[in-house]
């Protein structure tokens, strides 16, 4: 274990506008590296003003290279463990994993009559980036990443689950199961009856009747 705690990763920074000549810099780190280290390494090689001002960004990007989600990394937080989180990249991949250099942002943006722990907005958007894969979603509005595979893959999880029915916002999904399920009786009737669209009871025919 020792050994594989010393085992060295390249770490690949995009730094985008920060520099005119490199569209992204390599750094040898271990499993230990902090991204503060990483962030003043690129900041010296950059010939930026120190690294303090600077801090690493997780960004998850789709096919045409669209920037969809983006997480600041903390000062102690290492990279080379969040790489290895991110999925294998297979011919199919539909999305990309970066880390970028960006300008860091003030822990006191929402000081003005507002304030908020950055870290609670931190492991909020950590719990968004990643999801449990085997979650299932009533709403395909819900899911994290909204595309053809991850909305099939929705119904057909839930299918496997026994649930025949699913939303998308007020619309309703049927998958036909071609035989008899249980979910029609009164009891059925009266508890969707007079009952808005909502999270509180799964989606069914007799929500939207």
């Amino acid at each position: 274990m020792e050994g594989e705690a010393n085992n060295r990763y390249i770490v690949q920074v995009f730094v985008g506008a920060l520099s005119q000549h490199y569209e992204a810099l390599s750094v040898e780190a271990s499993k230990q590296t902090t991204s503060e280290e990483i962030v003043q390494c690129i900041a010296e090689r950059l010939s930026l003003c120190g690294g303090g001002g600077f801090e690493l960004a997780e960004v998850v990007g789709d096919a045409l290279g669209r920037e969809c989600k983006e997480r600041r990394l903390g000062p102690a937080e290492c990279p080379v463990a969040v790489m290895l989180l991110w999925p294998k990249s297979t011919m199919t991949q539909q999305e990309y994993y970066r880390f970028y250099l960006r300008e860091k942002l003030s822990d006191n943006l929402w000081a003005d009559g507002f304030t908020m722990d950055p870290q609670l907005i931190r492991d909020y958007f950590y719990r968004f980036l990643y999801q449990p894969q085997d979650r299932e979603y009533p709403d395909l509005c819900q899911l994290p990443d909204l595309n053809e595979q991850t909305l099939l893959e929705n119904l057909r999880t839930r299918f496997l689950s026994g649930h025949i029915y699913t939303y998308v916002g007020s619309i309703l999904i049927a998958v036909n199961p071609f035989k008899f399920h249980p979910i029609y009786n009164p009891k059925y009737v009266k508890l969707y009856q007079h009952r808005r669209l909502g999270p509180e009871l799964p989606p069914h025919i007799f929500a939207v009747a």
